[in-house]
């Protein structure tokens, strides 16, 4: 497999778990770049990609400009779950299935940074590669 199809293939997981999550919605446009409009805690932020980015540089930036917007609204890599601040509320069913589903959302964000996290780093190795092949 080339380093484009393994970028390719790191880039369509990275899609498939945005996609997947709540508050990102996902639209294909006419002259094939992709557009995104992630919303997470009252903010969101638009992001528009090319798909087929060929290069080391444009890979990059591609995933550098998802991190980006991730962190502008407010989803941390490596946070760790808040705590449901209930004083004086008794614990219920509903509450109990409500914090379950944000616990459930709040890990689908940290797995999205954990695959954005090896697409860089496979990246990387790919690009050191071609260098290596190159200078021999």
């Amino acid at each position: 497999m080339s380093g484009n199809d393994t970028q390719n293939l790191w880039f369509g997981k990275v899609l498939e778990q945005l996609r997947a999550l709540e508050g990102v919605e996902y639209d294909v446009l006419k002259d094939g770049r992709i557009a995104l409009r992630i919303s997470y805690d009252g903010k969101s932020a638009k992001l528009v990609m090319a798909d087929p980015a060929g290069d080391y540089r444009a890979q990059k930036d591609r995933c550098d400009r998802i991190r980006e917007t991730l962190t502008e609204l407010g989803i941390v890599e490596g946070m760790e779950p808040a705590p449901a601040k209930r004083p004086g509320r008794a614990i219920t069913p509903e509450s109990i299935a409500a914090s379950a589903k944000r616990r459930k959302e709040f890990e689908a964000w940290q797995e999205l940074w954990r695959t954005i996290r090896e697409a860089e780093r496979s990246l990387d190795v790919e690009f050191e590669i071609t260098q290596m092949r190159d200078y021999y």
